[in-house]
């Protein structure tokens, strides 16, 4: 069982890092509390974790090494920091640099030893590191005259860092051989000689405040976990990372083992939104009379917790239809601490009947009343109100979810021939699309078509068929979770076209 953070301070450091390296556990401030607090304890702990091969682990801690290490400010990092250049020797970021600088002269023997391993080609990052120790040495300058020779604008960068005026007559000697026409080498040279002449005064640095880099609580990494993992995180004495491995099996296949978990964590976790989350996950087996049984009795319950009666209508929105079912998806929606979920239930159900509930509550201050809205907006195919999704395109937390909505209800042909075009009207109306998003609308585009009964264009078996000879349009349908997908794939719907919903 994964760690809980009130217990944090009683584990070993070395622990709870392969805890954190495997995402049983967030890397946040309880988590550096413990860390931080006793540092002659975790020293050992810490050295042996970051001298160990790590990179089998599913969660890359590099970074917070890099962190902890110089919040400590100790110089037994430097084999870390020194591995970290030797495997990454291009990449050394502005946070390593300055782990490196806050140790000072104690590093300089080191990263010279090291820059002689390195070609000449792969050392420039190392030289600025050496720059920035700011420690006057023979040896340094010399090298960083010599990367001058080998790259005058890199070099001349590392030495305006370095700050040391005897480099001039070197900078000067370059500056005489580059032509006229390379005006922005010569204006960085003559701003170099000019720092150099010049310097300004010395600051301190700030202290380095590790604490604002990392939020107050961070759960497990889900993505990561395996479902055995995510199934024993059921048992957590977390409520929240309950509800967390609860949500991380929607639209996923799973063992007879988890099913069971999650049916216990449905009816007896003493928590409200675990159950909820639970009996989400449980949709795909809403078509097992006794499972469904059981939601619907919840779903009914006027008296039950809105977060557990929110998660069983989202799992019973194939049964829309069921009078007992639309009676308690209405129910919860005059409720508005249960209008988001009672709007997902209406999506999700694909009942255009539920169309004319959405488009007022567009400009909702609840932000999941508000998302949900957008996703009904797209799989209702609200195409009167596709327009104002666009508004969402530069809203960060929301953008995602336009994009997939505008890509189901943009007016326009719902044919294989058009569905490119379609695509670059999206592709214009949201600006330069990232890889993610490009990847996004494509696969709200090939719902779209699978929703309309034709098959993908972008992704499935079938996409790569020419256009021109696609069947008809069918009427739309609803296809179940755990139904076979209509795109051919050969995989449940849910795991295929399905899984964005």
């Amino acid at each position: 069982m994964a760690p809980t953070p009130a217990r944090y301070s009683e584990i070993p450091v070395y622990d709870l890092l392969q805890a954190a390296s495997r995402g049983l556990i967030g890397v946040d401030r309880r988590f550096l509390h413990a860390i931080l607090d006793d540092p002659a304890k975790s020293m050992p702990d810490l050295l042996r974790f970051a001298s160990e091969d790590r990179s089998a682990l599913p969660v890359d801690l590099d970074a917070d090494l890099i962190a902890i290490f110089r919040k400590l400010g100790s110089a037994e990092a430097l084999p870390f920091y020194l591995d970290q250049i030797r495997r990454y020797p291009e990449e050394a970021g502005d946070e390593l640099v300055e782990a490196l600088a806050a140790i000072g002269k104690p590093a300089v023997d080191p990263l010279l030893a090291l820059y002689e391993e390195l070609d000449e080609s792969e050392a420039g990052d190392l030289a600025f590191c050496l720059a920035a120790l700011h420690v006057p040495d023979e040896r340094i300058l010399k090298l960083l005259i010599e990367r001058l020779d080998y790259d005058a604008s890199e070099g001349a960068i590392s030495l305006a860092l370095y700050g040391d005026p005897a480099a001039i007559p070197e900078i000067e000697r370059i500056l005489a051989d580059v032509p006229a026409s390379d005006g922005e080498l010569r204006q960085n040279l003559l701003s170099t000689i000019e720092d150099l002449r010049r310097p300004g005064p010395t600051t301190e640095p700030e202290p380095f405040d590790i604490w604002d880099l990392y939020s107050e609580t961070e759960g497990p990494r889900f993505d990561v976990l395996t479902e055995n993992e995510r199934a024993e995180l059921l048992g957590s004495e977390v409520a929240e990372y309950r509800a967390q491995a609860a949500s991380s099996f929607r639209n996923e296949d799973f063992s007879i083992e988890t099913r069971a978990r999650l049916l216990e964590a449905a009816r007896r976790d003493d928590d409200s939104n675990v159950r909820g989350r639970a009996w989400e996950a449980l949709s795909p087996f809403a078509k097992d009379k006794d499972i469904r049984r059981d939601m619907i009795a919840i779903a009914a319950n006027e008296d039950a917790p809105l977060p557990e009666r929110g998660g069983a209508l989202v799992a019973l929105a194939d049964y829309a239809d069921e009078p007992v079912v639309r009676s308690a998806i209405d129910d919860l929606y005059v409720k508005p601490e249960g209008r988001a979920k009672a709007l997902e239930a209406m999506w999700r159900s694909l009942d255009r009947r539920f169309a004319p509930r959405f488009p007022k509550h567009l400009a909702d201050p609840d932000i999941e009343i508000k998302r949900q809205t957008i996703w009904g907006i797209g799989y209702l195919a609200i195409h009167a109100e596709a327009g104002r999704l666009r508004e969402f395109f530069d809203d960060e937390d929301l953008r995602a979810d336009a994009l997939f909505a505008y890509a189901l209800a943009v007016p326009g042909e719902t044919t294989r021939g058009r569905v490119r075009a379609l695509f670059r009207k999206i592709e214009e109306d949201a600006g330069t699309l990232s890889e993610e998003e490009t990847a996004l609308v494509r696969m709200a585009l090939d719902e779209r078509l699978t929703l309309a009964g034709l098959k993908p264009v972008f992704y499935g078996s079938d996409s790569g068929q020419d256009p021109e000879t696609e069947p008809k349009p069918t009427a739309p349908h609803k296809t179940g979770r755990n139904d076979p997908c209509p795109c051919g794939s050969g995989k449940k719907y849910k795991k295929c076209c399905g899984s964005a919903a």
